[in-house]
């Protein structure tokens, strides 16, 4: 179980406290790294990872508790079905279905959906008057458990660069190239929303800003690692963060130069420019038409 600990001295004793109770009977090692810098939750996961010596990894924040079935539970069920992840609901956001797949085509046709982006599929839906988000799932891995020879096997790490959403990302690419998923609907985890926490603190700042290009990396990077199978799930992603961006500028601190070139860097990269002139338009969703065609016009100009 590895925790990253950034100023949680009043929260820390009391996560200790759960996984002591989930652990009892079992052979568990708890690793916490002080991030007494603030180098952030990638920096300090990465560390714990690199110490973990258990054939199973789990992920904890230091102001969240676990129930007391925790461990054994995603435990039996990794064993059970072999997987390389195990899912389970957690106190925000229960499952929407079953991740139950032994086969990787299995995985890549609908856990992957769930967790790598939005596609034009779910766009087409939205347009219909469908929910757009109606399959995808929290990309928290505190709610989940890891084989480590799998990690070890694919060099999965989190970004350090990233600090924003970097567990979304992290799952992203670990269901990407998994063999196979299992889960449990059972609410295992309880999350604590924490007020200036690193996620709070990352919205609507340079820090989000600068996500958007990183997150582009990320996706163009497991999409080759995946023989170009994966971007189809995200495309819509990346014109949805280009729009974020053209209302993200002044609430970020840039200035409008700094958001001009940002904007036609992001606009003109060759994938998200095919993504934005493909991009389905509805009358269901004007302004977000109307935005999508300027986009088309900048994607065009830079690309």
């Amino acid at each position: 179980m590895i925790i990253p600990s950034h100023r949680s001295q009043q929260t820390l004793p009391r996560t200790l406290q759960s996984l002591e109770v989930a652990a009892k009977g079992l052979e568990v090692e708890i690793i916490v790294i002080d991030d007494a810098d603030g180098r952030g939750p990638s920096w300090a996961r990465n560390r714990g990872l690199d110490r973990a010596k258990g054939e199973i990894i789990f992920f904890c924040d230091a102001d969240d508790t676990v129930r007391p079935d925790f461990f054994r539970r995603l435990l039996e069920i990794m064993q059970e079905s072999k997987a390389d992840i195990a899912i389970s609901s957690f106190s925000i956001a229960p499952l929407k279905r079953d991740y139950n797949f032994s086969r990787r085509e299995d995985v890549m046709a609908f856990a992957l959906p769930a967790f790598f982006g939005y596609s034009f599929d779910d766009v087409r839906r939205w347009n219909l008057g469908g929910s757009l988000s109606a399959r995808r799932e929290f990309g928290s891995v505190c709610r989940c458990a890891f084989r480590r020879d799998f990690l070890e096997r694919n060099a999965i790490r989190f970004d350090e660069r990233i600090r924003l959403y970097e567990d979304g990302l992290f799952m992203a690419e670990c269901v990407a190239l998994a063999g196979g998923t299992a889960s449990t609907r059972e609410c295992l985890y309880d999350y604590t929303p924490a007020e200036g926490g690193n996620m709070a603190a990352g919205m609507n700042s340079r820090r989000h800003w600068d996500y958007k290009f990183l997150a582009l990396e990320f996706r163009k990077r497991i999409n080759e690692a995946t023989g170009g199978v994966v971007w189809r799930f995200c495309e819509a992603s990346c014109v949805f963060s280009a729009l974020e961006m053209m209302s993200l500028w002044r609430r970020a601190g840039l200035t409008f130069a700094e958001f001009r070139e940002g904007l036609a860097r992001y606009a003109g990269d060759e994938s998200v420019a095919s993504a934005i002139r493909r991009f389905p338009l509805s009358i269901r969703h004007p302004l977000t038409a109307l935005a999508v065609l300027f986009l088309r016009g900048v994607a065009r100009f830079h690309g």
